[in-house]
């Protein structure tokens, strides 16, 4: 071997060592999972079970929590993601679904991103501070009965809060109380933690959450709950009775919980994500931990996904035009 060969070989020796530190970062940057929700709440524990699956599997990644505007702040920024820092969307009802029937813009964020996979669904729940026992459906049907007549007595009075404006609890609230015939104030919060510890420090009335949220509060007597949507009562919380056996029609809204990329994410990534989900949607720990958490797994992954979000905008379509006027 000549010497400047010789030369030009063990300077890329050299070289490769240091070279290796930084292709191995740039490998392991990790994804960023947004959520429009603060810590500690419904949504983010949704996505701290994803995040950690994804880890597992290879994929490492971490979760933003952008709270405010209903998940409205996570969900543009994720739309602006650049394929240098490609992100993934904790999408919601609220944000996904709810926000592009109120958006001005002819084009919304939320159509740019691409569904991946619907994780879980669960029901909207109403809620009173607890007393530290579990509400029977008879007394849980009578506690609700008495709110409403002296909601229709001092109109306005009455305060419920919710997970913030236009969210999809804020929207169930307000249909409460347009099949109810009441008139309540509505107190948004930025997420469902510090919403229910007001509840229980007694600083609104009533909360519209989702169960995810509040079941392990409901298990611990810490909050009661009233009511809870769907045709069915939730075999999470069999004890509480739906909406429409308290004489309270058309309460069928559903929350669901799901994953959507970034526009700016290279397709050959989107395909191994894809590829990661449906395994681990499909893992029965997973699935464990959703329902040991009061949420009901969904694993819709591909076209599966995209036609349960277009179904999911009809049900919140109609539910927009019942309620359009009380949404200032």
């Amino acid at each position: 071997m000549s010497v400047p060969v010789r030369r030009r070989v063990t300077a890329a020796l050299l070289v490769l060592p240091l070279a290796r530190p930084w292709l191995s970062a740039v490998a392991a940057e990790p994804l960023h999972l947004l959520v429009g929700y603060a810590a500690g709440g419904g949504a983010d524990s949704i996505a701290r079970i994803v995040a950690d699956g994804l880890t597992g599997d290879g994929e490492p990644t971490i979760v933003d929590n952008r709270p405010g505007a209903a998940g409205q702040i996570a969900l543009h920024e994720a739309a602006r993601a650049s394929a240098e820092r490609p992100s993934l969307l904790l999408g919601t009802v609220g944000s996904v679904s709810i926000g592009p029937l109120l958006a001005s813009s002819p084009e919304p964020p939320a159509r740019k991103l691409q569904p991946m996979a619907i994780v879980a669904s669960t029901p909207h729940v109403l809620l009173i501070a607890g007393d530290g026992t579990r509400t029977q459906p008879d007394e849980a049907r009578a506690t609700l009965q008495r709110l409403l007549a002296l909601a229709r007595q001092r109109p306005g009075e009455i305060t419920y809060a919710s997970l913030g404006i236009h969210s999809s609890a804020h929207l169930v609230g307000e249909l409460m109380c347009r099949h109810a015939g009441v008139s309540m104030t509505h107190v948004p919060y930025p997420g469902s933690a510090r919403a229910l510890v007001d509840l229980q420090g007694g600083h609104v009335a009533l909360l519209v959450s989702t169960l995810q949220a509040a079941l392990p509060l409901m298990q611990q007597g810490r909050v009661r709950a009233l009511a809870v949507t769907g045709k069915s009562r939730s075999p999470l919380a069999a004890s509480v009775p739906t909406f429409s056996e308290a004489d309270i029609p058309d309460m069928l809204q559903d929350a669901w919980y799901g994953v959507l990329a970034s526009p700016g994410m290279p397709e050959s990534r989107r395909t191994m994500l894809s590829a990661r989900l449906t395994r681990l949607l499909r893992s029965p720990s997973l699935r464990h931990r959703l329902a040991q958490g009061g949420a009901e797994p969904l694993s819709l992954t591909g076209q599966q996904a995209i036609d349960y979000l277009d179904r999911q905008r009809e049900v919140w379509r109609q539910a927009v035009a019942v309620v359009s006027n009380r949404l200032g």
